[in-house]
């Protein structure tokens, strides 16, 4: 099978408990993450589980958002490391094409 270097963003999204860990995570790995945008969201819907009253209250959950510009076959390797050590943690993903991407210098 021939590499895929096509780029695609990773995105994860995970609860707020496991965002120190799956960043650590993600430094022990600097060749296949080099770089990543984090950003704090909120979960809303039936599927969203609470932690806390207050959580509970405001019907929303604290969830933190990784973004990485990367290729297809290093997001696919990192997805293998982190199904590994994240299993049953509520982390969710998904890989969406970067139609370009680039620093402006």
């Amino acid at each position: 099978m021939s590499p895929d270097t096509s780029p695609v963003v990773l995105t994860l999204v995970m609860p707020a408990e496991v965002e120190d860990a799956l960043i650590d995570t993600l430094l022990e790995h600097p060749e296949l993450a080099p770089g990543f945008t984090t950003d704090a969201v909120e979960g809303h819907g039936e599927r969203i589980r609470f932690v806390g009253t207050a959580e509970e209250v405001r019907g929303r959950a604290a969830y933190c958002r990784v973004q990485h510009v990367t290729t297809r076959d290093d997001a696919e390797a990192l997805l293998a490391i982190l199904r590994e050590r994240f299993a049953g943690s509520r982390v969710y993903f998904w890989i969406t094409p970067a139609l370009a991407f680039g620093r402006l210098e």
